[in-house]
């Protein structure tokens, strides 16, 4: 392999946090068999949400308000919120 292909084949940056974060987070809730996400975790993926146009509103409990541009608002929980940010990263790669 030449020094060019190496370049070539550099990988994308890393934009924002949840993108390091989430194997680690898959990781923990598959040890554990089961999926709770944290208040960190909920924030690592708000700011992913809010940096690909989303607005994310906390309400009472451990559910959050999903807008994205004029559309409608949804009431979700946490797990739900960072489940699509999941997919919206596997989207990107």
């Amino acid at each position: 392999m030449t020094e060019d292909d190496l370049h070539a084949q550099r990988p994308r940056p890393l934009r924002v946090r949840f993108e390091i974060a989430a194997a680690r987070m898959i990781e923990a809730w598959v040890a554990a068999g089961r999926m709770a996400v944290s208040a960190g975790e909920m924030e690592l993926a708000r700011e992913f949400l809010e940096h690909d146009g989303w607005t994310v509103r906390e309400v009472p409990g451990t559910r959050v308000q999903l807008a994205h541009g004029k559309g409608s608002v949804r009431e979700v929980s946490r797990e739900d919120a960072v489940l699509m940010a999941l997919r919206r990263l596997v989207r990107r790669a």
